[in-house]
């Protein structure tokens, strides 16, 4: 009598389980499939056998056949997962489509920056060579450090760890200048707070019509300096407070003003200076890659021995992303291999580079 598959309800025919494979096979941890089957493994066990004439009588022939059939299978388990956008299987097929539709990210409302005085509209808009006036140098302001900031910061993506060094360094100085603005600030604030407890209540001056800047930065280092041009406006606007009720002389304001004013644009000179020499055609390309010891790379030494000549050696710790700047687009997701070769470049580096006395390593004013 005929043996019949077994049906159910519905008529469909029952799944007939599989035979064993007949081989042992080799087997790795985090196997995309059940059985532990390891296609790297696999690969190796047969490769003599895969050199060969490959005889379907071999034994190892039904191996070689599992194997094929493996990498098929892994082949459409990864189409799959990238078609399902990596969702899990309880997720329906049109939920996982929705998700192309969604849209980037966008501000709700258009960002804005409200500024009282012409020092601080002076300090963020700067000014250009005045044609024909040798005398009057250019103000950089910080619309264009801005652009510089944006400009080191995508500069990471390619794993340039001078603009690493650039935007740690800016983040460095501008945060000293904040405290100091802050700590100056509060002072103020303590002596108009005794002066109301005596009974004299002075308000801070604001202008009868501040201006209202919109901005649309491209990258978070943008909206820092915003932040600063703010935190300065209202250091002038207090300042000016402090003169206008008598609380300090006019040559006292005008230092306090001109002093942090000399202290922020020495942080943005150095900022576009960074932005200046990083972009140029000489240095293009230069990454982490250059400093390896060893290499045949002339365009890569160029690079190298162009950049040290400007800014002396890069800071070991930055070089091996043992200090990095709070945004970076450079790829830390490293092997243990490239991260070795990272600390004993960085170690090499740290032997060759010298400071002057009384000067941090790297550092360069």
């Amino acid at each position: 009598m005929a043996i019949r598959a077994k049906t159910g309800a519905a008529g469909a025919a029952t799944a007939l389980a599989a035979p064993a494979l007949g081989f042992a096979f080799a087997t790795e941890e985090n196997s995309p499939f059940p059985d532990g089957y390891s296609i790297a493994g696999e690969e190796a066990a047969l490769a003599e056998f895969m050199a060969g004439d490959m005889p379907d009588d071999d034994p190892l022939y039904d191996r070689y056949i599992e194997l094929i059939d493996r990498k098929d299978r892994l082949e459409h388990m990864q189409a799959q997962f990238q078609t399902r956008k990596g969702a899990e299987a309880v997720v329906e097929h049109q939920e996982v489509r929705s998700m192309d539709a969604l849209g980037a990210l966008v501000d709700e409302e258009e960002d804005s920056m409200l500024l009282h005085t012409k020092e601080a509209f002076r300090m963020f808009m700067g000014r250009g060579r005045e044609p024909g006036n040798p005398l009057s140098p250019p103000i950089i302001g910080g619309k264009r450090v801005a652009s510089a900031l944006r400009n080191l910061w995508l500069m990471t993506a390619r794993d340039n760890p001078y603009s690493d060094w650039a935007l740690l360094r800016h983040e460095q100085t501008i945060g000293e200048i904040e405290k100091r603005l802050a700590r100056r600030s509060q002072e103020s604030g303590a002596l108009l707070a005794s002066l109301r407890k005596k009974g004299l209540t002075y308000s801070v001056l604001q202008s009868a019509r501040p201006q209202t800047l919109k901005l649309g930065y491209r990258s978070p280092y943008g909206y820092a300096v915003s932040n600063l041009i703010v935190e300065f406006d209202y250091y002038v606007r207090v300042q000016k407070t402090l003169a206008r009720k008598n609380l300090h002389s006019d040559n006292e304001v005008r230092y306090a003003i001109a002093s942090i004013t000399r202290a922020i644009r020495g942080v943005f000179y150095e900022t576009v200076r960074f932005d200046r020499w990083l972009t140029r055609s000489e240095i293009q390309g230069l990454s982490c890659a250059d400093f390896v010891p060893g290499t045949e790379n002339e365009d890569a030494a160029r690079r190298v021995q162009f950049v040290c000549s400007i800014f002396g050696m890069v800071p070991t710790e930055v070089y091996t992303g043992r200090l990095q700047p709070r945004h970076s687009r450079r790829r830390m997701n490293l092997s243990p291999a490239e991260r070795q070769l990272l600390q004993s470049v960085g170690q090499e580096l740290e032997q060759l580079y010298t400071p002057d006395s009384g000067e941090e390593a790297g550092v360069t004013q």
